[in-house]
């Protein structure tokens, strides 16, 4: 447990590093909270605070007073039921008290239903004033009332007297209705409600006249039941009202912004935050970086912790900071929150900022590409908002669990915690640690203390999840546990030896075993298919050895390794290392293991030491030692003048190296190499092999390899893996002894070479031997042991005729490593049998046919005459089809663009999963927004409100009662006080002093409502002031029908009552024609969600374009000859069918929903046409901007970020600003002509604006009487809906085609590098003066002489003379310095001319220029100096014309698509190349067979070995035989089968009269392959000429490599022996190198043939050590 702090210290240390190194990533991460609190502040600062110092106190009114309605002579009362002569005598009653009309205009209805027909149908029904409806049936006509009477007062839907500032959306005391939904405003602002109002404003009980009316039902309904006492009382009786006193207090409207937007706000701060969380969580296990962490002993909690604290700081920062903005004054209208407590705020954004995080974790254990956790992570963050978008409107309705179970939705739980802060401020205390626990209002039952507590139980529940699933479905990558895992028991490991066999060494005695495997294996499914990668695979491997597995790529070697890291899970069998099991004890297993992965698992942005210092740690070395270490694995790498380098600066070789320190560092147990030395130069491998010979003490050290030399030496134990099986196992000596058959002899042929000679000779001497392959420039034979006497005399037959008979050079070895895996290979699948495959393909095809046909007549008569097999000449197709007529011109452009087309739909096609889901997100928004606007509560009728007392919960009532009160006034206040108790008031008495100042002493709020006061001057006469606070909506009628209740029962007994109830009436014709205006609310909603939702999709159009842009893939397609407005339109004409697809589904979805705007009158046309032309301009913008980005992911995210400002924020904005109430109109036409540049902007207006337009034709149009309404409101529409004026959409659509062409335009400038030549013209002549010198400088240096002829001869050639008389590649000092961080000259003054047929190599170092000249030459570099010309047209000048059908390159990492397959992929070559279409299958097959990639051809790239990769990218280079090839280091992490296939299609192409020009590390290949090579230091030939030619000048004498078969006891004497032989046979030879067992001499004596001694002549590795 010691070792915690140190590894999470360190954990803390890479991850801070990897954030400073991305320093704009993280300032934005932390900036970018910060600006839509920007926003907040911004708005501060234009809207005051007003300060009321005094305590605001209030008149009485007279209740009866009315306010005259300027019609008031046309209003009539209804009456319900209208079976009853007491209904009807209250009514009339009512008139005359209230319309003063005679006779009174009253109508009764039977029932209520029937009223409210009458009011939804008759356009007479705006003419009632008020129903009094009765809840009593009536039997008869006669009928009294009964004692508790019952009644509802039903007043018209919208007000008629509501002031024009409260008809305003935004006015959160709009007087749109009654509000009968709740008891109080949901949001409040600090002061009084409707301040002004001394009668209370809204909703207007008073101004309507519904208290007038009330108290007159209330007075009918007393005279009604005793006329007499009635008459008696209530003429002595006066009642008013008076609102409550409010004490001092400052108004600030600018809470109202608080209240509706901080939600949205906050959401909108942290979906980036969230985005990228999700984005850089999955990469790093897409990259397999985690896993690869994990193997090195990382614990699972310490890794999501360390990205959580990470995470967690720098939010905290943001959070910080945002506190700060909200809280502090920051104008002197004061500060956003200026009420609440900033160490709460603080605290509720830093627990969502823990949701957010945890939430974002659980998103990430899903999802295992980081391009779909991108787009489903952005769209399920902002979808967990949307249920507060429901929810809001209906805050008032929810029950207190249904608000709990909401806020299990961490976006919710924050959105009602905002909400609540809002609510505070309004109420004018703020939210503050005192009030934590409290709710807003009597209405609610929620407080912020529920709401963090929610936070922090969805954090802890989201963890959860993400560690389960984690668990349970790692993904690709990664072992899953059983559901179950939790409670799993450790299993016990049992002994056991291997498997015995012919075949297999017996194991030595007495050595740990730290690696055993038994009966392994593993399946993967592919389709429907199931295919065995490793079958029942049993071996152990020991401590103090090197193990190496050897296989043919595919065979299972990387699968073991991946299952032996706990990478993937075995399907059945089981594996202990260090004792310790696979399935369970991964974690115990990783805190000894090393690893080095097959390909570079690296953090580009740490430095080579970083690495090192980090996976030290990350192991638990001691922390005093660490330094020291990473000092000696530098040192011994040679890595040291590179520790401080990035390591995605570094070369293959060297981040192979890197690799390598990293497995070995922190004395790790256990070590698995995967191919440690690919790509590495001959002198770093040597140094690699020392290293590991040096390091296995203590070690188990696991290693796969291709090259069998390395295998030979390092290999303690060698197992031999084929088709998934084990095959052999033992020492290289068993092994040799087990395949062997001999001797080998490689011959390596002249020019002139008499191949048919040679063997005749070789079988005149040693009559059974026999050819074991012709590849490229060798010859091999195997000659028996038995024959060992007749060896002297055919040596010094061939030394004799070594010119007649066209040998360059021979020598002969024992039986090779190499040879037993070629003839293991052969044993196992006569598929790999070298000496068939390297028949020419098509020739091997026609035998196959020929052989087909004698066994079956009829299916292969047509084969046989295929006609794609032969060209147009009748002659037969070669290998890569360079001698077919290639297309030109228009066949050439649409057999390209045909090519590009499928590349795209293949993409989409093979991740249609992420394709349906990005054609959903759009669809699935507009249905939420449509289904949201419907179901809102603005659209129906208002409910039944109760007024009674009760329903504010337990309230406190003060009553006051004058001393000098007579016997009226006390009875009242007797009576009024003894209804309290049973509405659960609580009587607060008042006596003495004036009754207003003792209100303001009460601390009243929510929970004081109504008051009343008692006055009587005489016995006589009393008045009565009911008091009500008005922060409530109905208090007023409730105060009054409280006191009316003391004045019933003194008339009627102490058991009589009044109930009363407001039940506004249903909407009539008028108010729902103006409802219907406001349905524009409908389309602004569909508006804004269609914006985010293509915000998402349109993303997903420049995923493939970075990809293929950051694999090099494109530019390999441009090498090839790829037109590139064949390339771009390709692609624009896909994007655009594809996204037409989610645009007719949302046509389907408006039609299904029957939204009438886009349905209507062929509508659906229209709105296909906006959908198109924004799909038009927006596919080439996302093109564009696809050129900032590196990777898929972050090209994703940010993208979506950029589309969702430019267009839902600027569509918000302009929308805000477009509200009268605001003044901002000019500025909002303003923004409107700026934001036209913005596609998603006029999206959004054009959806927006076609909707409100429709739904102004169709009320407007509707009657004369809309019509006129329209005018009154001035309300504007456009018949012709694209009409360039408002609300007219033809702006938009216009900007929208001017967009597309602009953007189109604007891409090929780019692309036609008109830009960049521009660019470069202007900064060329400064960067000259600081290259120029530096080339100078450097030409001072010596030359060799070869060299300097090439150059004297190419410097006075005529390049275009020159290519055509048969050198088509011309190098002319061609040079390249890297200006950025200081000038580094890369490659200096190449002069070199390749002919027709010649196969040049470039040989060197890693570092040495070889990639950066052919980057140049293929133009993927810009050419600091000099120039090149390929078939006679210079890369500077004519570069299209260069790769137009003249290039193939194969690049040093593969530039392969992992959606394509490998058939596919050359499919796509071919014609590209403009292979004829009817040849293309042909060629694509021999291709395939050639290279063995036939049984791969069908699966996608994405599952191929690396050594795969590599022969598809040598195949995509070779297709369609261009004149010049370049291929960069073709057969790395190839199996010696697939080396000497490439070799062999290579040299066939050669033959047929190609340049090809070759990198590569292994100098066998350049032997087999080079006709001329050149060795490069430091961008510059150090010689130049044929491999025989070089060997004879730098090499000196012969080497000697035996390996001395010693036993144990007498090592050193066997040893001492043999060399003794050695020093007295030749005299001078000199001791290379010497270790287990294996002697390296070399031998002096030049004047030694093969005839003396079956020797090595010095080997081209070795002579390139020698130069260097």
């Amino acid at each position: 447990m010691k070792l915690f702090p140190s590894i999470y210290v360190t954990l803390q240390f890479f991850v801070f590093t990897f954030q400073k190194r991305q320093i704009l990533v993280t300032l934005v991460e932390i900036l970018l909270p910060l600006l839509f609190s920007g926003i907040l502040i911004a708005l501060r600062q234009k809207v005051d605070s007003k300060v009321f110092p005094n305590a605001t106190i209030y008149e009485s009114f007279d209740v009866d007073s009315f306010q005259r309605f300027s019609n008031l002579q046309k209003l009539q009362l209804v009456y319900v039921p209208g079976n009853s002569s007491v209904v009807r005598q209250v009514a009339r009653a009512l008139t005359n008290v209230v319309l003063f009309v005679v006779p009174p205009p009253v109508r009764g209805f039977e029932t209520e239903e029937k009223f409210e027909n009458f009011v939804r149908n008759d356009p007479m029904s705006h003419n009632v004033l008020a129903a009094v409806v009765f809840e009593h049936s009536f039997s008869h006509d006669d009928e009294a009332l009964p004692l508790k009477v019952s009644y509802h007062l039903r007043f018209t839907f919208t007000p008629r007297n509501a002031p024009a500032t409260e008809k305003s959306e935004l006015n959160p005391n709009n007087d749109f209705d009654w509000h009968t939904l709740s008891l109080f405003p949901l949001f409040q602002l600090p002061g009084p409600r409707e301040q002004y109002e001394r009668e209370g404003g809204t909703p207007g009980y008073f101004r309507e006249g519904f208290l007038a009316v009330q108290h007159a039902v209330d007075r009918a309904i007393m005279t009604a039941y005793n006329r007499t006492a009635a008459w008696s009382l209530l003429p002595q009786t006066r009642v008013v009202l008076s609102r409550f006193p409010y004490p001092a207090f400052i108004y600030d409207v600018f809470i109202l912004a608080i209240q509706n937007q901080l939600p949205l706000l906050l959401v909108l701060s942290f979906t980036y935050v969230s985005l990228n969380i999700v984005r850089a969580v999955v990469q790093e296990k897409e990259r397999k970086l985690k896993e690869y962490m994990r193997m090195m002993g990382l614990s699972n909690w310490l890794h999501w912790s360390a990205w959580f604290l990470m995470f967690f700081l720098f939010l905290s920062i943001s959070v910080f900071l945002v506190t700060l903005l909200l809280c502090i004054q920051v104008s002197p209208n004061g500060a956003v929150l200026s009420r609440s407590d900033p160490t709460l705020v603080f605290v509720f954004l830093l627990v969502f900022t823990v949701a957010t995080i945890n939430f974002s974790f659980m998103i990430s254990a899903f999802f295992s590409r980081a391009n779909v956790a991108a787009a489903a992570g952005g769209f399920i963050y902002f979808l967990s908002y949307l249920p507060y978008l429901f929810l809001w409107p209906r805050y008032d309705l929810l029950s207190h669990a249904q608000k709990v179970s909401a806020c299990l939705i961490s976006n919710v739980a924050m959105a009602m915690g905002a909400q609540l802060i809002g609510m505070f401020e309004g109420k004018g205390t703020g939210i503050q640690w005192s009030n934590l626990f409290d709710s807003v209002t009597v209405d609610d039952d929620f407080s912020l203390a529920q709401v963090l507590s929610l936070l922090l139980f969805d954090s802890v529940l989201y963890g959860l999840v993400a560690w389960y699933m984690e668990a349970v479905f790692p993904g690709e990558y990664g072992v899953p546990l059983p559901s179950y895992f939790f409670l799993l028991k450790e299993e016990e490991e049992d002994a056991e030896k291997a498997l015995k066999g012919e075949f297999m060494e017996e194991e030595p005695a007495g050595v740990v075993s730290g690696i055993k495997i038994k009966h392994l294996t593993k399946e993967f499914k592919v389709g429907s298919k199931t295919r065995q990668a490793v079958q029942d695979l049993t071996l152990n491997m020991f401590e103090g050895q090197i193990t190496v597995v050897l296989g043919h790529n595919g065979a299972g070697k990387t699968t073991t390794l991946s299952m032996l890291t706990g990478l993937f899970p075995p399907t059945s069998g089981m594996a202990y290392i260090n004792g310790y099991n696979i399935c369970q004890d991964m974690a115990l297993i990783r805190r000894s293991l090393g690893l080095c992965p097959q390909h570079d698992v690296l953090f580009d942005n740490l430095t080579v030491r970083e690495h090192l210092l980090f996976y030290a740690q990350l192991k638990g070395y001691p922390k005093e030692k660490i330094s020291d270490e990473v000092d000696r694995i530098l040192h011994i790498l040679n890595l040291e003048d590179k520790q401080k380098a990035r390591s995605k600066t570094l070369s293959g070789g060297m981040k192979r190296k890197l690799s390598i320190g990293i497995a070995l560092i922190g004395d790790s147990k256990v070590v698995m190499l995967d191919e440690p030395t690919s790509g590495m130069d001959p002198s770093a491998r040597r140094a690699t092999w020392d290293l590991l010979q040096g390091e296995k003490l203590s070690r188990t050290i696991l290693l796969t390899t291709h090259f069998m030399d390395e295998a030979d030496l390092l290999g303690d134990r060698i197992a031999i893996m084929a088709g998934g099986e084990l095959q052999c196992c033992g020492s290289p000596l068993f092994l040799k002894n087990k395949y062997g058959a001999g001797y080998h002899m490689v011959i390596v042929k002249d020019a002139l070479c008499n191949v048919s000679e040679i063997s005749r000779l070789v079988h005149l001497y040693v009559p059974n031997a026999t050819l074991e392959s012709s590849a490229g420039a060798e010859l091999s034979y195997i000659l028996p042991k038995e024959s060992t006497s007749r060896f002297e005399l055919l040596f010094a037959e061939l030394e004799m005729n070594k010119e007649e008979l066209g040998i360059a050079s021979y020598g002969a070895s024992v039986t090779t490593m190499e040879e037993v895996f070629l003839r293991v290979g052969k044993l196992v699948d006569s598929s790999l049998d070298i000496q068939a495959i390297q028949l020419p393909a098509l020739q091997y095809q026609h035998e196959r046919r020929s052989h087909d046909w004698t066994m079956d007549d009829a299916s292969s008569i047509s084969a046989l005459t295929d006609v794609t097999d032969f060209t147009d000449s009748g002659t037969l197709i070669s290998d890569d089809c360079s001698n077919i007529k290639l297309n030109t011109g228009m066949r050439l452009h649409l057999q390209q663009f045909y090519a590009m087309f499928l590349k795209r739909a293949l993409y989409s096609w093979r991740n249609w999963k992420v394709m349906v889901a990005q054609f959903l997100v759009p669809l699935i928004f507009t249905v939420m927004a449509i289904v949201v606007a419907r179901t809102l509560p603005n659209s129906r009728n208002d409910p039944q409100l109760r007024l009674d007392l009760s329903r504010y919960g337990p309230t406190r009532v003060p009553v006051a009662l004058q001393s000098s009160s007579g016997p009226l006034a006390s009875a009242l206040a007797e009576l009024y006080s003894s209804q309290l108790s049973p509405q659960l008031g609580q009587l607060i008495n008042i006596t003495g002093g004036i009754i207003v100042t003792r209100l303001l002493e009460l601390d009243f709020n929510e929970r004081c409502v109504v008051g009343a006061a008692f006055h009587g001057r005489t016995s006589r006469f009393s008045e009565v002031t009911a008091y009500f606070n008005n922060q409530g909506y109905h208090t007023s009628a409730t105060a009054l029908m409280m006191v009316d209740n003391a004045l019933f029962k003194l008339i009627a007994g102490p058991n009589a009552s009044i109930e009363t109830g407001n039940f506004p009436m249903p909407r009539n014709l008028s108010e729902s024609a103006r409802s219907q205006i406001t349905e524009g609310r409908t389309g602004f909603a569909i508006a804004i969600n269609l914006m985010y939702g293509m915000a998402s999709l349109s993303s997903t159009f420049a995923l493939l374009l970075v990809t293929e842009s950051s694999i090099k893939s494109k530019h390999v397609q441009k090498v090839s000859g790829v037109y590139l407005s064949n390339f771009w339109l390709s692609a624009l004409l896909w994007d655009l069918v594809n996204f037409m697809l989610p645009c007719l589904l949302m046509l389907v979805v408006f039609r299904a929903f029957g939204v009438d705007a886009f349905v209507e009158n062929n509508h659906l046309v229209d709105v296909l046409l906006m959908l198109l032309l924004y799909g038009w301009a927006v596919v080439p913008l996302m093109y564009l901007l696809s050129f900032f980005f590196s990777t898929a992911a972050s090209a994703y995210t940010r993208l979506t970020i950029f589309n969702v400002i430019s267009g839902t924020a600027t569509f918000l904005a302009v929308t805000i600003m477009t509200i009268p109430a605001l003044h901002l109109d000019h500025l909002a036409h303003l923004l409107d002509k700026v934001f036209l540049i913005f596609p998603n902007y006029c999206l959004g207006m054009c959806v927006s604006q076609f909707y409100q337009n429709f739904e102004f034709i169709k009320f407007c149009t509707s009657s004369p009487f809309s019509e006129l309404i329209c005018k009154t409101l001035n309300i504007t529409y456009q018949l012709n809906y694209f009409s360039m004026s408002e609300p007219g959409v033809g702006r938009f659509l216009v900007s929208l085609s001017v967009q597309g062409a602009v953007f189109n335009i604007l891409l090929f400038a780019i692309e036609m590098q008109c830009v960049r030549t521009l660019w470069r013209l202007l900064t060329s002549l400064v960067r000259k003066r600081k290259q120029l010198p530096l080339i100078e400088d450097a030409a001072l240096l010596p030359e060799d002489r070869d060299v300097a002829e090439e150059r004297k001869r190419v410097l006075e050639c005529q390049p275009v003379v020159e290519s055509m008389v048969g050198s088509p590649l011309i190098l002319q000092e061609l040079s390249k310095v890297y200006s950025s961080g200081g000038s580094i000259l890369a490659v200096d003054r190449l002069s070199l001319a390749v002919r027709k047929g010649e196969c040049f190599g470039l040989l060197g170092f890693n570092g040495a220029g070889k990639t950066t000249t052919f980057k140049m030459l293929t133009g993927d570099e810009s050419v600091t100096s000099g120039d090149a010309f390929i078939d006679g047209y210079s890369i500077l000048r004519d570069i299209k014309k260069v790769r137009n059908q003249r290039i193939g390159y194969c690049p040093q990492f593969d530039a392969v698509l992992d959606h394509m397959t490998g058939r596919e992929t050359l499919s796509m070559y071919a014609r590209l190349r403009g292979i004829p279409e009817k040849y293309v299958s042909g060629c694509v097959e021999n291709v395939l067979r050639s290279l063995l990639l036939e049984p791969h051809a069908d699966k996608v790239v994405r599952s191929y070995s690396g050594g795969n990769k590599r022969k598809l990218s040598a195949g995509m280079a070779l297709i369609g035989g261009p004149p010049v090839i370049f291929l960069d280091e073709p057969s790395t992490g190839m199996d010696p089968v697939a080396r000497r296939l490439l070799w062999d299609a290579v040299t066939r192409t050669r033959e047929s009269g190609k340049a090809i020009i070759i990198t590569s590390h292994s100098m066998e290949e350049c032997e087999a392959l080079c006709t001329r090579l050149a060795v490069m230091v430091n961008g510059q030939f150090k010689c130049l000429g044929s491999p025989q030619h070089l060997k004879s000048k730098f090499g000196s004498g012969y080497t000697l490599l035996a390996k001395v078969h010693v036993d144990a006891d007498l090592e050193d004497s066997d040893l001492l022996l043999f060399k003794d032989f050695i020093e007295s046979t030749f005299p001078g030879s000199q001791l290379k190198d010497e270790h287990q067992g294996m002697v390296h001499y070399h031998l002096t004596d030049k004047t030694l043939t093969w005839a003396q001694v079956p020797l090595h002549r010095l080997l081209l590795d070795q002579l390139i050590v020698n130069i260097l």
